[in-house]
């Protein structure tokens, strides 16, 4: 038997080829978890980043009418 073969992967993100465990399981979820965790956390900084960067560029009119 090839010992690659049975050795598990030290990457939490690749599932084995075979039936898994629920700590497998449990590991796997923490894993993408984080990972899009991390991805939404980026994108919202640089969404916010923009915003307070960015000027208007069509100015705002403000209208006052008596009733």
């Amino acid at each position: 038997m090839n010992k690659d073969s049975t050795k598990t992967s030290c990457d939490p993100i690749e599932l084995p080829m075979r039936p898994i465990t629920r700590a497998q399981t449990k590991r796997f979820k923490e894993a993408i978890t984080g990972l899009i965790d991390q991805v939404w956390g980026d994108a919202v900084v640089r969404l916010i980043d923009q915003a307070w960067a960015c000027t208007p560029c069509v100015p705002c009119n403000l209208l006052q009418a008596k009733l």
